[in-house]
């Protein structure tokens, strides 16, 4: 297959810096709680990842690295709709700053060892057809959309932003099932435009990519929650100039993580992830994020 370089890592921000080969929306549990009408969410989320590769066909065919750092700001508002509030929808706007750099072997293939800047811009709304409160039950459906505000070099495969729109459609259901026992359940389906300057004049594509998230939680008490969880990401394959230059990643993610309330509004994630299988692009070799939430009336 002829190979031309290709993004190997983005820091495409969104929610969390959704990085290479994972979900777009990237979700914590408890994303899907719906707070009282009026309420303003302000989150904060900062990550340190290393990715390895490339990979082809579940082989490490390239001895590159490269570490991600970044900062996202999430800021959305809660309104409440229909009789007895039953049902909410909530606007929510989310920008980050990364800087990665990579080695030598990696930095060749990318034409490019560093980057840093602002991300792409993202917007969306969630709305929430069921809210039970008394039973801690909630399910919501996501629409998303990312557009290309950030820093982009056009000489190099390795950026900050993107160049191009994307489309994100999720939904997300979280219930108890036994005690102390909550699960939390993501599906996402995501579409792609076209970087049309991908190295200058190249046009790059991307098929559709599909996600399912879950976790499973447990409630040690009212400030003290732990967790592990999976994720799952089919399809994604990337063309330049209609060529086939990486596969779908098919990879699947692990996390493990606990949440501390330091007071009914206020809330920290500790989280770690790592990407147990792969068969194509680069591998996360484990990301550390921590998450603050606080809420305003």
């Amino acid at each position: 297959m002829r190979y031309l370089p290709r993004i190997g890592i983005t820091a495409s921000l969104w929610l969390v810096v959704a990085a290479a080969n994972a979900a777009v929306n990237d979700i914590y549990p408890t994303d899907f709680v719906a707070l009282p009408s009026g309420s303003v969410n302000v989150t904060v989320y900062s990550g340190h990842q290393k990715f390895t590769g490339r990979y082809a066909n579940g082989v490490r065919t390239e001895a590159g690295e490269a570490i991600a750092n970044q900062v996202v700001l999430r800021a959305s508002r809660v309104f409440a709709l229909g009789e007895n509030q039953q049902y909410a929808w909530a606007p929510v706007v989310a920008l980050g700053y990364a800087d990665i750099n990579t080695n030598s072997t990696l930095g060749t293939i990318l034409r490019g060892s560093n980057a840093s800047g602002m991300g792409d811009l993202r917007v969306g709304n969630a709305f929430w057809f069921h809210i039970d409160r008394a039973n801690r039950t909630y399910g919501l459906i996501g629409l998303f959309a990312g557009f290309p505000t950030g820093e982009y070099n056009t000489s190099s495969a390795l950026n900050v932003g993107e160049n191009r729109v994307r489309y994100v459609l999720s939904a997300g259901w979280m219930q108890p099932i036994a005690g102390k026992w909550l699960i939390d359940v993501a599906p996402e389906v995501a579409i792609y435009g076209e970087d049309d300057r991908y190295l200058g004049t190249r046009v790059r594509t991307q098929d559709t990519s599909y996600a399912l998230t879950s976790y499973l939680r447990y409630r040690q008490s009212d400030v003290l929650q732990f967790y592990g969880g999976a994720q799952i990401n089919r399809g994604g394959a990337t063309q330049v100039g209609g060529i086939q230059t990486t596969g779908a990643p098919d990879n699947t993610r692990l996390y493990l993580g606990t949440m501390l309330f330091t007071s009914p509004k206020q809330q920290w994630q500790l989280r770690y992830s790592k990407d147990v299988q792969i068969q194509n692009g680069l591998r996360s070799d484990g990301e550390i994020s921590l998450r603050y939430l606080i809420s305003l009336d």
